[in-house]
């Protein structure tokens, strides 16, 4: 689970000021409301950022948004009934020059796929507006492996008493027209090793993929092209930072591209937008 000691040597903080995000979103967050929501709030005084909390799967612990730019309305739904204790974090966060962004925030159940239909099902049939759904979906994509790979992984799920990894939930998501930010990806942190016969970089420590960020039909932003990327969390956590950075697509259906930190006359702004992954639910 997550948790950081600002006065470490190597933190959280640390990590995510390297990152320099304009968006986080983050689960198995601590927010204790005796302590007015610290290390959380720490965290996110600390960088600059507003943030939003919604306690999840134990008292103290849940989904987090952290934005630099006013979050103008946020709720959190509950998924997939009342018996389930996980639930998604929704953000509607004004960004300067773009507008509004809905930015939503989840963590799928861990050990059992159909219960992550479910959960999914909820969240996409509960959506009335385009957004981008970021977290652990906790299911894999099969695209990302050779079938030598597939195999190898189902062994060794099999050998440390994890379930046999599922990609139902991706699928399903695929055939709802998302579209997934690994499409765009561009040089790889060479820290964070691909192993063979695998076609992305690992975000957990089994090395395979189950954190994801993606965006949902009729978005009017675009992922930018070679942008998306997975950092190492350098040993702060068991799961590394997803990366992408969207823009806005203007209605001459050009996209309009600049840097946050040197703005250019006439552009608009590239936001920054990253997910990060920080929880053992495996």
């Amino acid at each position: 689970m997550i948790d950081w000691d600002l006065r470490g040597s190597r933190t959280i903080l640390d990590v995510l000021r390297e990152v320099d995000a304009d968006i986080l979103a983050l689960q198995d967050v601590k927010a204790e409301e005796e302590r007015g929501m610290k290390p959380l709030s720490d965290l996110a005084r600390a960088l600059g950022m507003k943030y939003v909390f919604a306690e999840s799967w134990a008292p103290e612990y849940g989904n987090a948004i952290l934005s630099k730019w006013p979050i103008k309305r946020w709720k959190v739904q509950k998924i997939f009934d009342d018996q389930d204790f996980r639930n998604v974090l929704k953000a509607t966060i004004e960004v300067p020059w773009m507008g509004e962004v809905n930015f939503y925030c989840s963590q799928l159940d861990h050990l059992d796929e159909n219960w992550r239909m479910k959960q999914i099902n909820a969240i996409i049939q509960s959506n009335d507006c385009p957004h981008i759904l970021a977290g652990g979906l906790n299911s894999l994509d099969g695209s990302d492996y050779s079938s030598e790979r597939w195999t190898d992984i189902v062994k060794y799920y099999e050998e440390i008493g994890k379930p046999t990894p599922k990609i139902e939930v991706t699928k399903f998501l695929k055939g709802k027209g998302y579209i997934d930010s690994k499409d765009f990806a561009g040089e790889c942190e060479p820290v964070v090793i691909i192993a063979k016969g695998q076609s992305v970089q690992g975000t957990c420590k089994y090395g395979t993929r189950v954190d994801y960020v993606l965006a949902s039909p009729d978005l009017p932003y675009k992922f930018v092209p070679g942008s998306y990327s997975v950092i190492s969390s350098k040993g702060t956590s068991d799961h590394h930072i997803v990366k992408v950075d969207i823009m806005k697509v203007v209605r001459s259906a050009r996209w309009s591209k600049k840097t946050v930190k040197s703005k250019t006359k006439g552009c608009k702004d590239d936001k920054h937008l990253f997910f990060k992954k920080n929880m053992a639910d495996i």
